[in-house]
């Protein structure tokens, strides 16, 4: 029986709340003026008293300047009071002349500096008035009692209040980062679209890059490049083979006569070592024209390291040092031959190269190829950043049914029933993206 009648008077469960998506802010909107409402009714008796109070007190204040002083109070007591009145009649002025906002929310800040103020001023100033003015000061306390009980009455409606206004704020927030995700998705998937369009161009770009080489590989003209090619890597090989052997006999000489400078240089034969150290020099720079002077300056250092050598200051270790330096004649006849050569061969090869990339065919080509590679390089970074687009968005989305689960639970929690919220579809890719 009891079962029945707890059954019968239990309150009936509220329909759940159905509601779009984009219906939300506006819910939001009126539930908070409904809150502020309910706010400025709640607390409309409190503002009503503080607002008296404030009236009071400021009179209550007048009547205290202009107040008599008691014959029997103690001249030292009578002449503080004479000093501190002014001081504390001006600090609870200061305090009560605060206008008080229509706003509760305002209104309640205000007042609560208000009773502060006068709070501070009796503790400080007006402590020494208890005595001289005690029934003045009576009524002054009673006002400022007044004005704190309707404060904290206020403070009580304010509690239920704010724990709404803050699951207000939340839902709005939520609301908004969902709002955020659908349009950084529908931005996503446009930027999407434009770097789909750029990696088609491109791949479009290098596919006729690739075309057009392979044509070029099949021109009639082809067979004389190849000719030239070929006498071009011939001239190289000469010229490099040139380089070889005057590297090697330079080297050899170059050793030989390091010995002898560093010989001349501890005999402190300063000429002698400028001479040595100048034909070095010389021979560690393959491409210097050879001239006369050259050949003076070669023979001079021979001469200076033939006779060390005949002298037994200098000794010869193998079988090339030892041909080279029998007769230097020789030696500078084919450093001078060799220098001859390797600049008449550079020069081939410079101008056989420069003709072959002139070719119209050539040119064309080499800028192909590094159009080409410079695409393949652009293409690469496009793929990358699409990917990376995409992966941020996925992770994105991921948050999505967290959100959605909060949202219906503060929504709830603000409506007092179930919450069922109908979502709009999300942002898809357009046609062709």
């Amino acid at each position: 029986m009891f079962k029945l009648l707890k059954n019968l008077i239990k309150p009936a469960k509220l329909a759940p709340l159905v509601i779009t998506y984009d219906d939300i802010p506006v819910w939001l909107d009126n539930r908070e003026e409904t809150q502020y409402r309910l706010l400025s009714d709640t607390t409309a008796s409190s503002t009503d008293a503080i607002r008296e109070a404030v009236k009071n007190l400021e009179a209550t204040i007048q009547t205290l300047r202009g107040a008599e002083y008691d014959e029997e109070v103690h001249p030292k007591l009578k002449s503080i009071a004479k000093n501190m009145l002014p001081q504390y009649a001006k600090a609870m002025e200061t305090a009560l002349s605060k206008p008080l906002p229509d706003d509760a929310e305002a209104f309640y800040t205000t007042a609560s500096d208000i009773l502060k103020g006068c709070i501070n001023s009796s503790r400080g100033q007006g402590k020494y008035l208890q005595t001289v003015f005690p029934q003045e000061m009576k009524t002054v306390r009673s006002g400022i009692d007044a004005i704190g009980r309707e404060i904290n009455a206020m403070t009580d409606a304010f509690t239920p209040f704010r724990k709404e206004m803050e699951k207000i704020t939340e839902a709005r927030k939520i609301h908004g980062a969902l709002c955020d995700i659908n349009n950084d998705t529908q931005k996503s998937y446009e930027k999407e679209h434009r770097i789909g369009q750029r990696i088609q161009d491109i791949r479009t770009r290098i596919g006729e890059c690739t075309q057009e080489l392979a044509t070029l590989e099949h021109d009639e003209s082809k067979g004389i490049l190849s000719e030239q090619q070929r006498a071009l890597q011939i001239m190289k090989e000469e010229r490099d083979k040139t380089i070889r052997r005057y590297s090697a006999v330079s080297m050899t000489a170059s050793h030989v006569l390091r010995k002898a400078e560093k010989l001349a240089h501890k005999q402190r034969r300063k000429a002698d070592e400028a001479a040595l150290k100048r034909a070095m020099d010389i021979l560690a720079d393959y491409a210097v024209p050879y001239t006369t002077d050259l050949a003076q300056t070669l023979a001079a250092a021979c001469t200076i390291t033939v006779g060390l050598i005949n002298g037994g200051d200098v000794s010869l270790k193998n079988k090339e040092e030892r041909t080279l330096f029998s007769d230097p004649a020789e030696f500078i006849s084919e450093i001078r031959h060799l220098s001859e050569k390797y600049t008449k061969k550079a020069k081939q090869c410079d101008e056989a190269e420069h003709a072959l990339r002139s070719h119209p065919v050539v040119a064309r080509s080499e800028s192909l190829e590094r159009e080409k590679t410079h695409l393949d390089m652009i293409l690469k970074k496009e793929i990358q950043s699409r990917a990376d687009l995409i992966k941020w968005r996925d992770e994105l989305h991921q948050s999505i049914p967290g959100l959605h689960q909060i949202l219906e639970k503060v929504m709830g929690d603000l409506s007092g029933c179930d919450v069922q919220i109908q979502y709009s579809p999300m942002p898809a890719p357009s046609p062709g993206g």
